[in-house]
């Protein structure tokens, strides 16, 4: 069930519609200066879910310090509205029930007391207040504290079982703004579990539960500079102020086309960056037809995606308005209210990796070289001799003597010898057929002659 609280009074939202304002017709009637007979409407939604909405253009209604615009708002548990200095709780029940603990996470290595070894740098003691980074919803720190929880009547109502009722709150003190954390599960700046309590430095990022915020706060006043060194001290060389580290580079900019920042870029350093006219903003644009937080830029799974923060004067890109939210591609023209920006992204880099290197294939066993045999290895068998053409074969020799030396069986190249014809030692022959050939007719011949002294 959902409802809205005032004080005591208990005024409950059903399905349909139901009307607040100065009215006695009206089912929340409120009194006072500034409240209209029908100032605002509530829609009950058959899921369980209320929008708000202006009944009338000239009707100012606050949703946590936030001006309703002329486009409805669905209410979140916890949200105040305020109505002619009437602040009402909108309270969902659905949204309660007991704290289930977690498990704490091992801390970052070098984090001690305190939230941290690095002492955060020191901001003044005005103007602090939260951008939710779920959504974008500004909380303004204007009392003595800023307390979050699960209950509706927390400040900043965070929705989780892992949430306390009483979770944390930003107190303000004398060194700045000190986040105390009260919870079961734990407070978390800059990823760093907060332990007991933590000065907050500007633009530091609050975790409770799931949802994170970003602080701001006004700057520190500078402190004046330090007096001059007196006595032998004063005519020593002063050392070099030591280096700056470089700064890291942007994610994306925007390069203005009109208005009063035109020419100029500005940088989105972070992948959810806040956009509007006020100066807690990520990117601060001064133009009276830009909202105090007008849209916000996210980096969703590497594609950046503008939504517009219900601003009143409309966010647009490629000239088309942006309902809920929109993906910016290089080089889109993006326009809030009057000032138009060109969308130029730079995290190319951390995208993802484009082609590779060349493969290299193995060489093929059948055509790999081979190995250099070492001086010590047997010699390898010679190759094989290839076939003679044919006009080197002769017809087979005729029947000779026994002393008789083939015509064939000396090479050409060879030197004449001077041995007599019938010592000379048989021609060696390859594994043709002519020198088996020659061996057989020689013998025959043998054979013939011992025949002719057997028969006389």
């Amino acid at each position: 069930m959902s409802l809205l609280e005032l004080g005591g009074n208990k005024f409950t939202i059903p399905v349909g519609e139901v009307a607040l304002g100065s009215d006695a017709s009206c089912a929340i009637s409120l009194s006072g200066s500034g409240i209209l007979p029908r100032h605002a409407v509530l829609q009950g939604q058959a899921d369980g879910q209320v929008i708000i909405r202006k009944a009338s253009p000239a009707a100012d209604v606050l949703i946590n310090g936030v001006r309703l615009g002329a486009e409805p708002t669905p209410l979140l548990h916890g949200d105040k509205v305020e109505v002619g200095g009437h602040e009402l709780t909108f309270v969902d029940e659905r949204r309660s029930g007991s704290t289930q603990y977690v498990p704490a996470l091992p801390q970052k290595e070098g984090t001690g007391k305190g939230g941290g070894a690095a002492k955060p740098a020191a901001v003044g003691t005005t103007g602090g207040r939260l951008v939710s980074l779920t959504d974008g919803r500004e909380y303004v720190i204007t009392g003595a504290s800023l307390v979050f929880g699960r209950e509706a009547g927390s400040d900043v109502v965070v929705v989780g079982k892992d949430v306390s009722r009483r979770h944390a709150e930003i107190v303000q003190t004398p060194k700045g703004y000190l986040l105390v954390d009260s919870s079961t599960n734990g407070s978390f700046v800059n990823d760093e579990r907060v332990e007991g309590q933590r000065i907050l430095a500007r633009a530091d990022v609050i975790r409770i539960g799931e949802e994170q915020f970003r602080f701001y706060a006004d700057a520190a006043p500078a402190a004046g500079p330090p007096p001059p060194p007196q006595g032998p001290a004063a005519s020593a060389p002063q050392a070099a102020p030591p280096a700056s580290p470089t700064a890291p580079a942007p994610l994306a900019s925007f390069l203005v086309r009109s208005g009063a920042l035109i020419g100029q870029r500005l940088q989105v350093k972070t992948p959810v960056a806040n956009i509007g006219r006020a100066d807690y903003n990520d990117l601060v644009i001064p133009d009276p037809s830009v909202s105090t937080s007008h849209a916000k830029l996210q980096r969703r799974e590497g594609v950046w995606v503008l939504v517009d923060l219900e601003s009143t004067n409309g966010s647009f890109v490629d000239g088309e308005r942006v309902k809920g939210d929109a993906p910016l591609a290089p080089g889109a023209t993006v326009r809030l209210g009057d000032v138009q920006l060109v969308f130029e992204p730079t995290d190319d880099a951390l995208g993802v990796v484009k082609g590779g290197g060349t493969q290299i294939l193995r060489t093929p066993h059948s055509i790999a070289p081979t190995p250099a045999a070492p001086a010590s290895a047997a010699p390898a068998a010679p190759p094989a001799r290839p076939a003679p053409p044919a006009a080197s074969k002769a017809a087979p020799p005729r029947p000779r003597p026994a002393a008789a030396k083939p015509a064939a069986s000396k090479p050409a190249a060879a030197p004449p010898s001077k041995r007599p014809a019938a010592q000379q030692p048989p021609a060696k022959q390859g594994k043709g057929c002519g020198g088996s050939a020659a061996v057989l007719l020689l013998a025959g011949a043998g054979v013939v002659a011992l025949l002719h002294r057997l028969l006389a």
